[in-house]
């Protein structure tokens, strides 16, 4: 009895620590996804980049979770898992890089959830609640009012669609698409109609975006 009893014991705590293994697991990065995004945005000076030298190595999505653990306030550490999960799987969604999609968080709230802007921005893509509403009827996400956006989950499923919905406006210029997402299609289309091409918002991001790499 007791050598059964310690057979079930022991098959029981196996069948849990494979279910709390499970339950961890990320989503793979999706590799060529990646690197075309990255060609994309960095031209002909992708092969001699840092994020060149990156290619094919595995384990990215550990690295991903590792800054979102490093860098999500305190009272939302809880939460890294499924907000790494989340910037992984959005990104193969829309075949963006996951390091692009993290770079613009970064920029946008320092992965802080609660971050507000001064026009009313909420979240950690900084989305504004027009906006919000407007990919959430676009994506098929039952829109619940602003405080929406609060949620990490839900704000990065809605910037990622709508960065990849500008990038397919301004056909995949990633200087563009990146600048309309910080002032707007309009004002850029203006813009670049007076021969004006944005750049301080998309050099900022693109310098985050090489940080990140750097730092793998």
């Amino acid at each position: 009895m007791r050598t059964y009893l310690l057979s079930v014991i022991m098959i029981s705590s196996t069948v849990l620590t494979t279910a709390a293994q499970a339950s961890r697991s990320l989503a793979g990065v999706k590799e060529s996804i990646r690197v075309d995004h990255a060609r994309e945005l960095l031209g002909e000076r992708y092969n001699k980049s840092v994020v060149f030298k990156v290619e094919k190595r595995p384990g990215l999505e550990k690295n991903i979770l590792a800054t979102v653990e490093e860098r999500l306030p305190k009272r939302f550490k809880s939460q890294a898992h499924s907000v790494a999960e989340t910037i992984i799987k959005e990104s193969a969604k829309h075949s963006l890089d996951p390091y692009f999609v993290m770079a613009v968080i970064s920029g946008e709230s320092s992965f802080n959830p609660l971050a507000r802007g001064p026009v009313g921005e909420i979240g950690m893509m900084q989305i504004r609640p027009k906006t919000g509403e407007w990919m959430a009827k676009i994506v098929k996400m039952n829109w619940k009012g602003d405080k929406m956006l609060q949620d990490p989950i839900a704000n990065i499923k809605l910037g990622t669609a709508y960065l990849a919905w500008l990038r397919k406006k301004f056909d995949h210029h990633g200087q563009l698409y990146l600048a309309a997402y910080n002032m707007g299609a309009s004002s850029v289309k203006n813009a670049v109609g007076r021969n004006v091409w944005p750049k301080d918002y998309p050099r900022h991001v693109m310098k985050r975006y090489i940080a990140f790499y750097k730092a793998i």
